[in-house]
């Protein structure tokens, strides 16, 4: 196969931050997952931003995440059909909407409208002001999603414009919520 038909799939690969947060506090990083909250409890984790909590099935460590523009690594260009997501890509998604789904059975269903304007936002800005607990919590997600794949700022931008764009394809009215449900129906939570 010429190298031009290679498909790019975004390699696991800690930043060394994360790395370090991880073997200091003897983190299985197979089994690594963010650390955001307890459902059972109805509690989330925010704490500043950039503090993220990170866990294996035995422990959590917080790690002091730099910005998403400093996570970005590569070059590489999106693939040109990420809004079908490319099976190459969906560590990726998964990443940020097991999380969001994570969020909504602790803070409740958000709304298509608020997903897509949080979605939207993080691609647009990616370390702008915080839209609130639910905007940081997301925030989060790309951070640890950054932090464990090789992602470059346009494929950063691509997932996320994808993520908005779903968002939008669900939305029936303001108030709908389908694009949670949708995701609660394809990951067996309903």
């Amino acid at each position: 196969m010429n190298p031009a038909e290679q498909k790019y799939s975004p390699k696991f690969e800690l930043v060394p931050s994360l790395k370090a947060t991880v073997e200091e506090a003897g983190l299985n990083p197979e089994e690594l997952r963010l650390g955001i909250g307890d459902a059972s409890l109805n509690q989330t984790s925010v704490l500043q931003r950039q503090i993220i909590p990170v866990a294996d099935n035995n422990k959590v460590a917080m790690w002091s995440a730099p910005s998403l523009r400093e996570l970005f690594r590569g070059n590489h260009a999106p693939p040109p059909d990420i809004d079908y997501y490319p099976p190459e890509y969906l560590d990726l998604f998964y990443t940020i909407e097991s999380n969001v789904l994570l969020i909504c059975r602790i803070k409740g269903d958000r709304t298509d409208q608020e997903m897509e304007d949080i979605f939207s936002n993080i691609r647009r800005r990616p370390d702008g002001r915080s839209l609130g607990e639910v905007h940081d919590l997301i925030w989060k997600s790309a951070a640890f999603m950054l932090g464990m794949f090789v992602v470059s700022e346009a494929e950063f931008d691509a997932v996320f414009g994808q993520l908005a764009r779903s968002c939008r394809r669900w939305a029936e009215r303001p108030v709908s919520r389908n694009y949670v449900a949708y995701l609660g129906e394809n990951f067996g939570e309903d």
